[in-house]
């Protein structure tokens, strides 16, 4: 304010927290001229991943379903966020808890995104938190992050690949004995590709359960009970 005479004024600040969540969004040229600050911004401009663990991580989860995969980014961003809110028990953060309510403000929801990006490998949003608000959104995010170029590979291979066997199928004459080995094993991975849509189903229906408020639980009893 004009003509109010400024004041010295003794603070005890954690730079290492403050300031990179304090210039998460933009530079701040309050803090040019604080020599701790500097060092805070350079410190969390560096590359955070620790590149053993990054890959331990990929390579500990390459290959498994997308179901276990985000079981295990869930454990993952649960244990974290427990540390950086000081629990000593990962069951204090619960999936479906929204991150706000857990107690995570701007200076933890950094820490957070920093020591997640450490455990990726990769560099993540400084609105990281924000942007999935709550462990099973963010666990979410990390495996699209880390292996979606990955399924979206695996598909087009796939789809190739059912593309040439349609080929070589449509060229099979009715006298070929091999006819009958085909329409087996073509059977067979039908049924095989049922078992696992069901058995995602009743996956989804779980989540979906464990989410649900008591009020939207006896409602779904009710409608399938036919009741009104």
């Amino acid at each position: 304010v004009s003509g109010v005479e400024p004041v010295v004024v003794v603070a005890d600040v954690d730079w290492a927290r403050f300031t990179p969540a304090y210039t998460s969004v933009r530079p701040s040229a309050l803090l040019t001229g604080v020599p701790e600050a500097q060092a805070a911004t350079a410190e969390s401009a560096a590359p955070v991943a620790d590149e053993v663990s990054a890959t331990a991580l990929r390579d500990q989860l390459a290959g498994q379903p997308q179901d276990e995969r985000r079981q295990a980014l869930l454990d993952l961003v649960r244990r974290r966020a427990a540390q950086v809110l000081g629990h000593g028990d990962p069951g204090a953060v619960g999936s479906a808890q929204a991150f706000r309510e857990l107690g995570v403000d701007s200076l933890t929801a950094v820490e957070l995104r920093n020591r997640l990006s450490a455990d990726a490998g990769v560099k993540l949003p400084s609105t990281l938190v924000f942007d999935h608000p709550t462990p099973r959104h963010l666990a979410a995010f990390l495996d699209d992050e880390l292996f979606g170029g990955e399924a979206a590979d695996a598909e087009s291979a796939l789809v190739a690949e059912l593309d040439r066997l349609a080929a070589t199928i449509s060229r099979l004459s009715p006298e070929m004995g091999v006819r009958a080995l085909a329409q087996a094993r073509l059977r067979s991975m039908l049924a095989e590709l049922g078992d696992q849509n069901e058995a995602d189903a009743k996956a989804t229906v779980s989540q979906q359960l464990e989410a649900a408020s008591d009020d939207e639980i006896f409602d779904f009893i009710n409608r399938e009970l036919g009741r009104s």
